[in-house]
């Protein structure tokens, strides 16, 4: 079968700047150049730099959008052409995707997080189109969310979360939603070695609360940030924060960065902010932890910080939010959202004086998370996306 692949316009596939969904790719890419299943061209950003990945049955095709040249054709592409859902640049993006997919045959298209996109390729294209949704982007209350639902062939979402969301759209023609749980390599997070302590001016006496992502409101890193410094009965406890304030090596400060650092003040011997870290360091990093910590004030669609942690046998607290529950499935210690602060100095205190428990907790977790490897994931999605297409033929 002849697929193509369209990202975000976002953030480039392979991932150099990682992304959830463009490290998905990644994933589906490799299984596919493996398992020889498909002919499949992904559409993406052009990278930072050079990653030769194509292969006899992988292809990409990489699109400035952001060049002299580029520009220009965006100031005339923005005076002839309305936008429809997205801004001018993720509409010219898809508008360069269509003029290269018309000149070749392709049997499926799937977007990759972008669904709006849906409505200027249903005008292009009569065939089979999948809507592959990471965040909460098609629910009662988004824009054209019912014409979106029913242009497409198939929704796929990443968490049955995502997909009772979607479920509560009302539409005449209701297509499939199949959930597709993400993946990651789990094998890299289980056999990973802990960076050394010393290198992050730490102890092996320490007692270390790691947390990682992106560092905005949402996130509940404030919040967790009050919760160390309420706590008085862990003499020798120390908080690494690792991320930045949007997705790759984003070293801007914001408002919210800036509230952080001023919150950590007080306790800045007790802190650690390592700013970005390549995804490639991360189960290193979470190995040196005691217990990892998702404070999420929002409704995780997935959480893949959680799934990191299982792989990596690490004791975990988390949000009972979104999809969180379903992933981590009686394996953490789950707290509410309300008076987080409070839920969060009881849940750290909790494992620091409970070591066994905590241990065989994340043991139990650790077993779990196979159930989300990449190559179960990789194998799952491509099993719908043929038996949608079967039914579309």
């Amino acid at each position: 079968m002849k697929i193509a692949i369209i990202t975000s316009g976002r953030l480039p596939v392979p991932a150099t700047r990682g992304g959830a969904v463009e490290t998905k790719l990644d994933y589906m890419m490799d299984y596919n150049a493996t398992h020889h299943l498909h002919d499949i061209t992904v559409y993406s950003i052009k990278p930072d730099f050079y990653i030769n990945k194509n292969t006899k049955e992988n292809h990409y095709v990489h699109l400035r959008i952001d060049s002299f040249w580029a520009r220009i054709c965006k100031y005339i592409f923005k005076k002839y052409n309305k936008t429809q859902y997205y801004t001018t640049e993720m509409e010219y993006f898809l508008y360069k995707c269509i003029q290269d997919i018309k000149r070749k045959q392709f049997d499926c298209i799937i977007i990759a997080n972008r669904p709006g996109f849906i409505l200027k390729l249903r005008e292009a294209f009569n065939i089979c189109i999948v809507n592959q949704i990471n965040n909460d982007y098609i629910n009662p209350n988004s824009l054209l969310a019912g014409r979106i639902k029913e242009a497409s062939s198939v929704i796929i979402t990443c968490s049955n979360y995502l997909n009772k969301r979607v479920q509560e759209v009302e539409c005449i023609k209701e297509p499939p939603i199949i959930t597709v749980h993400n993946g990651i390599d789990i094998k890299k997070f289980s056999d990973a070695q802990p960076i050394k302590r010393l290198k992050l001016g730490m102890t092996k006496d320490d007692f270390v609360v790691f947390y990682s992502g992106r560092l905005t409101k949402e996130k509940g890193i404030l919040e967790l940030i009050r919760a160390i410094k309420q706590i008085n009965s862990i003499p020798n406890i120390k908080l690494i924060i690792a991320g930045a304030s949007f997705y790759g090596k984003d070293s801007k400060e914001t408002i919210y960065t800036k509230i952080l650092q001023e919150e950590a003040k007080d306790i800045k011997e007790c802190v650690y902010f390592t700013g970005f870290i390549d995804y490639k360091e991360m189960p290193s990093y979470l190995k040196t932890a005691n217990v990892v910590v998702v404070p999420s004030l929002w409704e995780e669609p997935f959480g893949l910080t959680v799934l990191e942690a299982m792989a990596a046998g690490v004791p975990l607290i988390a949000t009972r939010c979104g999809g969180i529950p379903e992933v981590c499935d009686n394996t953490a210690f789950l707290i509410e959202r309300e008076n987080l602060a409070t839920n969060l100095v009881t849940a750290i205190q909790y494992i620091y004086k409970h070591p066994q428990e905590a241990l065989l907790l994340a043991q139990k977790a650790q077993k779990r998370s196979w159930l989300f490897d990449k190559d179960t994931f990789s194998k799952n999605y491509f099993e719908v996306i043929k038996l949608t297409c079967d039914k579309n033929a």
